[in-house]
């Protein structure tokens, strides 16, 4: 979803390292190459800065730059592309001012070295002739027992994400996809800084041409301020320990904005959405991966946002999404997850497209935008409407994601977020999202106009807690599917030893409450329910945790039966608790 964005909105350490040779260019000149980065650990992001190069090099197709070849001591190699770059002061935000370039523009080069040790590298001109060798120091990870380096699909569990150590990422958080100006660094400090106190842990983010876009009206002419602004956004989220899910193109720039893709949006669609992707396109992924794509803020790539929207040929929107989702994989040294989101409801096919690795779900509340009625009463309980896509998700066995979620409207008029002050839809569909066997929380659209108004934040606190006691190793961990026809619905994710429960109440919906105008139902006593799929005969602790904050309410014993039934009570008034299931043994 989009609306306008008007309406929505070094410490450098100078080391000629040990062993560099300097070797002069064609035209004579003395190529050096500076390391920005002091005494990098395994894992950190490592720049250098090229010197001495020729004007030729003063160019933004990274294919006629240099190339920095790292060897690591396992002996793996790893090829990094220079690019243009152009440092600017901070605009200031009380004088709306734009940020200014400080400098002339300068090659730099980005890696992140994997492991501890010695690493040798060579710099190759773009005619592959040796310019420079050296050596990189790389001390052991910064954190004892960090979990670090690119995301992947679990090792553990296939629905999940994970890092190499086998550890399990659930990404929480919501879109963050922009800032409006004047203070775009500033909105987006105080809103990393809410989600790490909320303990959240990904948002969505775009290429917006309004904020980070790289591309204008003219091939090949990069906008470097914005290139600068998506460094400092992504700085941002990196001191929060948010990772990003990056999304490289958008429905709304393409019609409304200026792309070099042709003069009108008929034009720019029969351009860009041709098979495979277009020469301008490549060469802008090219860039995008030498300057951001080691870098492990990253969580994954996001081709499109709803190119639906912007191709309403469904077979050329899914030839394009094929081919570009198999350049993407071709042209990624890191191999970071690749995504893309589909607006209608026959996002399956999108889904299923080869090289594409986490599904994404956009459903949103039509109460106040379906004029004709079809479709609003299905969506009249926040946590109903999700199931049925949940269970075609699980179906496709691909992670995935409802990656945007909330009441439809705009930013003038909306009248869910006007209602729903205390962010229950919200809450109900981020746990909602997870439960139902999604690899994160269910996210929220409205960041700035609902979630920062409203003082939301710490809306993600009860499930960035809850999840921390599960654990994400245990390869039997599924999602459960939905009990039909109980005053109480069951989802959650269950293995024969543990389980995370969310007994809701099936009444407790955001209409009944929030339109209807009636008091949240709650439960007048426990309510015991059984749920089979259990260890046989082992004794259980049944914790009750707040949805709100995840702090425990109580805590109860179970032993379940020879056919591994286990009968948990749901304690009253049951209305935002959820369960944690333990081995009573460990």
């Amino acid at each position: 979803m989009t609306t306008s964005p008007t309406t929505r909105r070094r410490d450098v350490w100078r080391c000629v390292l040990a062993m560099t040779v300097l070797v002069g260019t064609p035209l004579g000149a003395a190529v050096e190459l500076t390391q920005l980065t002091n005494a990098p650990c395994a894992d950190d992001l490592v720049t250098w800065q090229v010197a001495g190069g020729p004007a030729e090099w003063n160019v933004l197709d990274v294919e006629h730059l240099p190339r920095l070849v790292v060897t690591s001591p396992s002996g793996r190699t790893w090829t990094r592309p220079a690019f243009l770059d152009q440092d600017f002061t901070a605009p200031d935000a009380a004088a709306s001012t734009p940020p200014a370039p400080h400098g002339a523009p300068m090659l730099r080069i980005r890696h992140a070295p994997r492991v501890a040790g010695v690493h040798g590298w060579k710099l190759l001109g773009p005619d592959g002739a040796e310019l420079a060798q050296g050596q990189l120091s790389v001390a052991p990870a910064r954190t004892a027992g960090a979990h670090v380096g690119p995301l992947q699909i679990a090792r553990d569990n296939l629905r999940l994400l994970g890092f190499r150590d086998g550890a399990v990422f659930i990404p929480i958080g919501p879109n963050l996809c922009w800032a409006n100006a004047p203070d775009q660094l500033g909105g987006f400090a105080r809103w990393f800084a809410a989600l790490h106190a909320a303990g959240a842990t990904h948002v969505r983010l775009w290429f917006a041409g309004w904020c980070g876009g790289l591309e204008g009206a003219q091939p090949d002419a990069y906008r470097l301020d914005q290139a600068w602004l998506m460094d400092r956004i992504l700085d941002l989220a990196r001191g929060a320990g948010i990772k990003v899910t990056l999304v490289l193109d958008n429905h709304h720039d393409l019609k409304h904005g200026t792309l070099p893709y042709g003069g009108d949006f008929n034009a720019r669609v029969k351009t860009f959405f041709t098979v495979p992707p277009p020469a301008q396109y490549e060469r802008r992924l090219r860039y995008v991966l030498a300057r951001w794509g080691s870098d492990d803020t990253v969580a994954a790539w996001e081709l499109y946002n709803e190119v639906d929207l912007a191709q309403g040929d469904r077979d050329a929107a899914l030839k394009w999404a094929t081919g570009a989702a198999a350049l993407l994989a071709r042209l990624d040294q890191d191999h970071r997850p690749r995504t893309i989101s589909w607006s209608a409801d026959d996002w399956d096919q999108v889904a299923a497209v080869p090289d594409i690795d986490l599904i994404q779900i956009h459903s949103y509340v039509l109460e106040w935008s379906d004029p004709i009625g079809l479709l609003k009463q299905g969506h009249h309980d926040g946590v109903a409407m999700l199931c049925d896509n949940a269970r075609r998700a699980n179906d496709l066995a691909k992670p995935f994601c409802f990656a945007e979620l909330g009441y439809q409207g705009s930013n003038e008029k909306n009248p869910g977020n006007d209602l729903d002050t205390a962010g229950l839809l919200m809450r109900q569909q981020l746990w909602a999202g997870f439960l139902l066997g999604g690899y994160g929380g269910g996210m929220d659209w409205w960041w700035d106009t609902h979630l920062d108004k409203a003082k939301l934040w710490d809306v993600y606190r009860g499930l960035a807690t809850a999840v921390a006691r599960v654990d994400w190793h245990d390869k039997e961990l599924a999602p459960l599917q939905p009990n039909a026809g109980s005053s109480l619905r069951i989802i959650g994710w269950q293995s024969p030893r543990q389980a995370l429960l969310w007994p809701q109440i099936r009444s407790d919906t955001w209409y009944r409450h929030l339109v209807e105008g009636k008091p949240r139902p709650q439960l007048v006593r426990a309510l015991p329910f059984r749920l089979g799929g259990f260890k046989a005969g082992t004794a259980f602790r049944v914790h009750a945790l707040d949805q709100v904050s995840g702090d425990e309410q109580g805590v109860a014993t179970a032993t379940s039966s020879a056919q591994g039934e286990l009968e948990i009570v749901a304690p009253a008034p049951g209305r935002d608790t959820v369960l944690w299931v333990e081995d009573g043994a460990k």
